[in-house]
């Protein structure tokens, strides 16, 4: 199954098997500072951004970006919830990006996997990476809550071939309305928008993403 995701592109990737030494545990990422801030660091001179929440709201919104795909991936195209555990999940830089990787892959089946994937993605990696990237520096709740659902519906477009009908569709719409993730996107007929800005356009040559609410509001 893993292999099959991977065929839909980097994000829906994770490695399996054994490892060198220069692979970390993902839950270092969240108890280490000094791990953290140090790869922020890097995303921040490589975007050439003058604020290091401009960086840590980019990191936030590729790694969860990550987790969703493959998540869903596996939910909607196999029926599986790949155990993505914290303490499990390995990981290594490469140039700012996050590749992700299981030694031993397990997979539960089975009723009740929408909320368990809610709940593996939210609690068991977005709200404490939230918590130490709020440790190094001020960012703004909402503006992560809004990335982490960003993420789940850029994951869910790919999947479905950027049709906004499709079961991965379907799947970010019911998780959306978590309450972990109220009030951080606003639906319509045509699409979506969320309520936050991820801050891409306080970058140099950045812009605006094509949910961005700041679209909405006129800036320009």
């Amino acid at each position: 199954m893993l292999a099959e995701l991977a065929e839909l592109g980097p994000y829906f990737t994770v490695g399996t098997g054994p490892v060198s030494e220069d692979w970390r545990s993902v839950d270092q990422l969240y108890t280490d500072p000094a791990l953290l801030a140090g790869i922020i660091g890097r995303v921040q001179a490589r975007m050439d951004a003058a604020e290091q929440r401009v960086a840590a709201s980019t990191f936030f919104l590729g790694f969860a970006a990550r987790l969703w795909s493959i998540g869903l991936s596996a939910l909607i195209g196999h029926g599986l919830l790949p155990d993505l555990d914290a303490a499990q999940l390995l990981f290594r830089e490469n140039a700012g990006q996050i590749p992700l990787h299981i030694e031993h892959p397990v997979a539960r089946q089975g009723a009740n996997l929408e909320p368990m994937l809610a709940d593996m993605v939210l609690d068991g990696h977005l709200a404490p990476l939230s918590a130490a990237l709020r440790r190094l520096g001020p960012i703004s709740d909402k503006l992560l809550r809004g990335n982490a659902a960003s993420a789940l519906l850029g994951a869910a477009r790919v999947f479905d071939g950027n049709a906004t009908t499709g079961r991965g569709w379907q799947l970010a719409r019911r998780l959306c309305a978590d309450e972990r993730l109220s009030d951080t996107i606003r639906f319509n007929k045509v699409g979506y928008r969320r309520t936050s800005c991820c801050l891409y356009y306080r970058v140099p040559r950045g812009g605006l993403c094509g949910d961005c609410s700041l679209a909405q509001a006129g800036y320009r």
